[in-house]
């Protein structure tokens, strides 16, 4: 019996997906639906996109066998995502306010912020119109989850070539009831986000009590030159080799973009602006934090930067290794429904969780991130 711990504190999920079954006619992008790419393209470019752009094309492995390295489920969400005409039947949680909040209630969970599902890289599939493409996803999901908006926090996408649309955009969704909105750890325009010409961005963020999410698929890894490294000669590194080195550097442009905007002094412009970081794993934010230390910003990395363990994607020793080390940075997500998060994902952290001090254990379930809205001035009220 796993301890039911929502009577006793506020449990705040930081990350999970919405994916829908679409129709025919009715798809969010319908516009586009011309210009989506095949499942194996897209699911290719999901998993391996920034090694891909800089592997000889001799030398790529074949798009269609990285179908393996997908859960079945996440893999028939992309099928349906792009109409794929041999799609086959669902096998994937078709959400809706009904299915989550009911799961929510089951597990404890008192809000959850909504990320887009499988469809959330279709809108750089359409060129010129990613604007466009961004603001009718925004829509769809904020039309999915209206009237519980509360509990149901829609994540806002964001196209960062003009900053005033992006500013705009931010306005328009939080009307919407959307509390969070996801980055990119890149340049933009040739141009850091720790620019003060993106003050207006970040500023409009804690205006409108906003906080930023980092999510794996924003951390388009330096590749250039690494990615001709003979993968599938004899003796080379194959698709496995090419698959693991992909994603074992995920972090990296995450490291980049926190160092530009701790160094760079956004965090100084913006101390109530938060930044999270989800499904990036997180063994190496400790030494992250420790170097910031060394240059006289630890406290700035603690105050801005959270940080949320995926037991699905090698987490699973998180709360051993890493709470102890950077408790007010950590807080909890669920990655639900996609499968490398969990369906029971409070029940993923024990025994250890059941083994924290009470006051640790609330601050990872919820109030950390409590806090961070609360200091704009715009607390979530659970």
């Amino acid at each position: 019996m796993i301890a039911d711990y929502s009577a006793a504190m506020t449990v705040i999920d930081a990350d999970s997906h919405y994916d829908k079954l679409f129709t025919p006619g009715q798809h969010p992008l319908q516009e586009w639906v011309d210009q989506f790419p095949r499942s194996v393209e897209y699911r290719r470019q999901a998993m391996t996109g920034d090694l891909a752009a800089h592997t000889p094309d001799e030398d790529q492995p074949p798009a269609e066998e990285f179908v393996v390295f997908l859960p079945e489920s996440n893999t028939s969400a992309v099928d349906h995502a792009v109409f794929e005409p041999d799609a086959g039947p669902p096998i994937f949680v078709d959400s809706s306010v009904e299915e989550r909040l009911a799961w929510m209630d089951k597990i404890g969970i008192d809000v959850t912020l909504v990320n887009p599902g499988s469809w959330m890289l279709l809108p750089d599939f359409v060129g010129d119109d990613r604007p466009r493409a961004v603001a009718a996803a925004n829509d769809f999901l904020a039309d999915e989850l209206a009237g519980a908006t509360d509990r149901l926090v829609p994540v806002t996408m964001l196209d960062f070539g003009d900053l005033d649309f992006a500013v705009a955009e931010l306005k328009r969704m939080r009307e919407r009831g959307s509390r969070a909105f996801w980055v990119e750890a890149r340049p933009v325009n040739g141009m850091s986000p720790a620019h003060p010409d993106w003050d207006k961005l970040w500023g409009t963020a804690t205006e409108l009590g906003m906080i930023a999410l980092l999510h794996i698929g924003n951390t388009p890894a330096a590749f250039d030159g690494w990615g001709n490294a003979g993968w599938m000669r004899p003796n080379g590194g194959g698709m496995l080799g090419y698959f693991f080195y992909a994603n074992a550097m995920r972090h990296q442009a995450a490291e980049m973009l926190l160092a530009s905007m701790v160094y760079g002094g956004v965090f100084t412009r913006h101390p109530n602006l938060t930044i999270v970081l989800e499904e990036l794993l997180v063994g190496w934010v400790p030494s992250f934090v420790d170097r910031c230390d060394s240059f006289g910003q630890g406290d700035v990395a603690r105050r801005n930067i959270r940080a949320t363990p995926l037991p699905g994607l090698g987490d699973q020793t998180s709360l051993e290794r890493v709470l102890p080390r950077i408790p007010e940075m950590m807080v909890f997500s669920s990655d639900y429904p996609h499968a490398e998060g969990n369906a029971d994902p409070i029940a993923l952290f024990e025994p250890e969780l059941s083994g924290l001090d009470p006051a640790l254990r609330a601050s990872f379930l919820g109030e950390n991130l409590a806090e961070c809205f609360a200091r704009m001035g715009d607390p979530i009220v659970a």
